[in-house]
C-alpha cells in the first residue's frame, strides 16, 4: 500500500473485478493485498447481469477481471482491457471426471462461448462417455435447462459460477463447480496491476508532453503528410490569433483552413530561425520536416514572437548578474533647499523623461550618483538594471572588458564560458559612467561606436549583440576643456552632453548645511544606539559654514562621522567640531576653516572674480546680512556694495 499513497489519487490503480462465485471474489481480494493494489469486486456473473454492470461503469476503471463466459462477454461490451481469469485443461477436466464416476450422467452448462468447444475437446480427451453439454446465451436460456434437468433421474449438474450452484440447489440437482486455481487468479491480478501501471506510464507520459507542449512559450503546430493538422498548442494560437477555432483534423489545403497555417508550413523544407512578418507580428520559425527512411511523414513547426525573445534574452542578460543592479535613491533622497537644488532636480526629472544621454557634471562629492540614480527611478526604465561603473578604478584593458564583456578564450584568465559586459547587464535600463573623464582615448573610440549603432561585440567574439541602455555620464573635470584641448575625443563629448546637468558645490549651496546635518544625525542615530546624545549650536553651525568644502558633502559627511565618534558628552561639542576641523584641514595642507569672527579671513584660491565673491559673501555673512554694516567694514560705499553684489549673482 505504500507505493500507492505516493501516486495522485487520479492515478491509483482502478481494478475491477466481475466475480462469478464466493471463492474467487476472495481469493481476488487476498491477491490484491499481497500485492498492494485496491480491487473492487462484483458478484455476479452473466446471470446476474455483471456484464451489463461492467459496461456501465467502464469509465471508473483501467482493466476488469473475470472468468470464462463473463470474462468474454465483457470484452465484447467494453474497450478498456479484460484480463480473464485461466482455466486450465486440469481445472476443467477434476469436476467433470469426479461427476461422471458419481452420477449416471452428467450435464456441462456453458454459456455461448469458444470455451465450449475446448470443454467438449477435454471430455472426449478424458473418455467421459456420460457427459453431453448444453449452450446458454441468456437468463432465460439457463433457467430453462436447469428446470428441464429436475426431471432427469441421476444426472450431475457441472458448470462455471454461483449461478450454477443457487440454481441447481433450487431443484436439488447435484453439482460439479469449475474454479480457476488460486495461482491463476493471482497471476490474474499480476496482470492486471501491470496493466495498470503501463498505463499510469503512460497518462504520465502524455500529460507531461501535453503540458510541454501548451505550456511551452513556442508556438508549436504539427502535420502529418496529408497536411492534416496533428498538433496545434495554446501559444501556436494565441500568436495567430486564431483563438476558439478547432485546427486539429484541419486540413491545411482545405478552402476553410487559415491562410496563417499555409504560411506558417511554407514549403515544409527544414528551416531555422527565419523571420517571417505575420499579422502585424514578427514571428521566428522553425521548421522540422519528420523522415522516416527517406520519406516525409510530415512537418512540426515551432515559433515564437520576436519581442517575447527580445524580452527573454533582457531578462536573462539581467539575471546573469543581477547582485547590485538596483537604484536605491530616489530625488526624495536629494537634500537642498528650492533656491539651491530645486531647479537642478526639476531640470532632472525633465531629463527623466527622455532616453538622451545626460552628463552630470559636478566637483567630487557632490552627489552625482545620487542624481543618476533618482533619474533612471524616475524614468521609465526604473524596472530595469541600474549598472553603475567608476571608469577611473580600473586600467584600459580591464575596463573595455567590464564594458563588452568577453568570450571565453578572448585572453590569458578569462572566465570559461566568457563574461558579459556593463551593456550587457544594462539592456533596458541605465548605465551610469563615473569619472568618465579617466576613460583612454581608444576605448572612447569603441564607446562612441557602440553609443551610434546601439550594439557591441564581445571582446574575442564576432557575434553581434543589440543593447538598448541609456547612458548617464559624470565627470568631475571639465570635460568640454578637454575637448578643447583634445584629451577627450570631441565627437564622444557632444554625443554624452545632450541633456547637461550641472551640481552645485556644497560652498555654493551653504544655506543647505542644517538640513545635512539634521540627516546625519539622524542617520548616525539609525546606525548606532550607544552614542551620547547630541545636538548642534550656533557655534559648531558656525564653524561649519566658515570651511570652503572642497570635498563637497562627502567630506561633510566624514567630518561629521568622526566628530559622532568621539562625542562622549563630557565635552563642548562646538569645541570638538572646532578641533576636529582644524586637524582635517591641517592634514589637508590648509591653515583652518576660515573664521567669521576673527580677523583672518581665508580665501580659496580661485579666479579673481570667484575670490571676490567669496570676500563678499563671507564678510556679508559675518555682519548678519547688514549690507551698511559691510560698506563700513571694508570702506567703501553702500551703493558700491550693492553694484558687486549684483554684478556676481548675490542677493542684491
Amino acid at each position: 500500500m505504500k507505493r500507492l499513497s505516493m501516486l495522485p489519487a487520479s492515478f491509483k490503480p482502478r481494478i475491477l473485478c466481475v466475480s462469478i462465485y464466493d471463492e474467487m471474489s476472495q481469493l481476488v481480494r487476498y491477491s490484491a493485498g499481497q500485492f498492494g493494489v485496491e480491487v473492487d469486486v462484483f458478484n455476479g456473473g452473466i446471470y446476474n447481469s455483471g456484464h451489463i454492470y461492467a459496461l456501465e461503469v467502464e469509465n471508473r476503471y483501467d482493466v476488469i477481471i473475470s472468468q470464462a463466459g463473463t470474462a468474454i462477454a465483457i470484452q465484447q461490451m467494453v474497450k478498456i482491457p479484460v484480463v480473464p481469469i485461466q482455466i486450465t485443461a486440469t481445472d476443467i477436466v477434476t469436476p467433470l471426471r469426479e461427476a461422471s464416476e458419481r452420477h449416471a450422467s452428467l450435464l456441462c452448462i456453458t454459456y455461448d462461448s469458444n470455451l465450449s468447444v475446448d470443454i467438449e475437446s477435454l471430455a472426449a480427451f478424458a473418455r467421459l462417455k456420460n457427459f453431453r453439454q448444453v449452450i446458454y446465451r441468456n437468463e432465460q436460456d439457463f433457467n430453462s435447462i436447469i428446470a428441464r434437468l429436475s426431471t432427469v433421474k441421476d444426472v450431475a449438474v457441472v458448470g462455471f459460477g454461483g449461478c450454477v450452484i443457487e440454481k441447481a440447489s433450487q431443484y436439488g440437482l447435484p453439482y460439479y463447480l469449475i474454479r480457476s486455481s488460486k495461482d491463476s487468479i493471482h497471476q490474474a491480478v499480476l496482470s492486471a496491476r501491470n496493466i495498470v501501471d503501463q498505463h499510469i506510464k503512460e497518462r504520465t507520459r502524455s500529460r507531461r508532453l501535453n503540458n510541454i507542449i501548451n505550456y511551452s512559450l513556442s508556438g508549436i503546430i504539427s502535420v502529418n503528410r496529408d497536411k492534416t493538422v496533428e498538433i496545434c498548442n495554446r501559444p501556436a494560437k494565441q500568436m495567430l490569433d486564431l483563438h476558439g477555432k478547432k485546427l486539429v483534423g484541419m486540413d491545411i489545403d482545405a478552402a476553410a483552413s487559415p491562410p496563417e497555417l499555409k504560411q506558417m508550413l511554407g514549403n515544409g523544407e527544414y528551416t531555422v530561425d527565419k523571420v517571417l512578418p505575420l499579422k502585424g507580428k514578427t514571428l521566428v520559425v522553425n521548421r522540422v520536416p519528420i523522415r522516416v527512411r527517406e520519406h516525409d511523414q510530415g512537418t512540426i513547426i515551432v515559433f515564437q514572437e520576436l519581442s517575447k525573445i527580445q524580452q527573454i534574452e533582457a531578462q536573462a542578460r539581467v539575471q546573469l548578474a543581477s547582485k547590485g543592479l538596483v537604484a536605491k535613491y530616489n530625488f526624495s533622497d536629494i537634500i537642498g533647499s528650492k533656491n539651491t537644488l530645486g531647479p537642478v532636480v526639476a531640470e532632472a526629472q525633465r531629463y527623466a523623461r527622455s532616453t538622451a544621454s545626460i552628463l552630470i557634471e559636478g566637483e567630487t562629492g557632490s552627489g552625482k550618483e545620487l542624481f543618476a540614480q533618482s533619474i533612471h527611478n524616475f524614468s521609465a526604465r526604473k524596472k530595469g538594471p541600474f549598472v553603475a561603473l567608476n571608469c577611473a578604478a580600473l586600467p584600459e584593458h580591464l575596463l573595455e572588458s567590464e564594458l563588452f564583456g568577453y568570450e571565453e578564450g578572448a585572453f590569458t584568465g578569462a572566465r570559461k564560458g566568457g563574461k558579459p559586459g556593463m551593456f550587457e547587464l544594462a539592456h533596458r535600463g541605465t548605465l551610469f559612467l563615473d569619472e568618465i573623464s579617466e576613460m583612454s582615448l581608444a576605448t572612447q573610440v569603441r564607446l562612441l561606436r557602440t553609443l551610434q549603432e546601439k550594439e557591441i561585440f564581445r571582446i574575442g567574439g564576432d557575434r553581434v549583440i543589440n543593447i538598448d541602455v541609456r547612458i548617464i555620464a559624470a565627470s568631475n573635470r571639465d570635460l568640454y576643456a578637454m575637448a578643447q584641448e583634445g584629451t577627450f575625443r570631441r565627437d564622444l563629448f557632444f554625443r554624452l552632453n545632450i541633456l547637461p546637468l550641472q551640481i552645485p558645490p556644497l560652498r555654493k549651496r551653504k544655506e543647505d548645511i542644517p538640513a545635512l546635518i539634521a540627516h546625519f544625525i539622524k542617520k548616525n542615530h539609525q546606525s548606532r544606539t550607544d552614542r551620547s546624545p547630541f545636538s548642534f549650536d550656533k557655534e559648531a553651525l558656525t564653524t561649519l559654514n566658515a570651511h570652503d568644502w572642497p570635498g563637497n558633502v562627502r567630506e561633510l559627511e566624514h567630518i561629521l562621522e568622526r566628530v559622532f565618534t568621539l562625542y562622549d558628552g563630557n565635552q563642548s561639542f562646538a569645541e570638538l567640531l572646532t578641533e576636529t576641523m582644524r586637524r582635517h584641514c591641517q592634514r589637508q595642507g590648509m591653515a583652518g576653516p576660515c573664521q567669521p569672527h576673527g580677523d583672518v579671513l581665508q580665501i580659496p584660491r580661485g579666479t579673481l572674480a570667484e575670490m571676490e565673491q567669496f570676500i563678499l559673501e563671507a564678510s556679508l555673512e559675518e555682519h548678519g546680512g547688514n549690507k551698511k554694516a559691510l560698506a563700513d567694514a571694508l570702506g567703501i560705499s553702500r551703493v558700491t556694495v550693492w553694484k558687486k553684489l549684483k554684478e556676481l549673482g548675490g542677493d542684491a
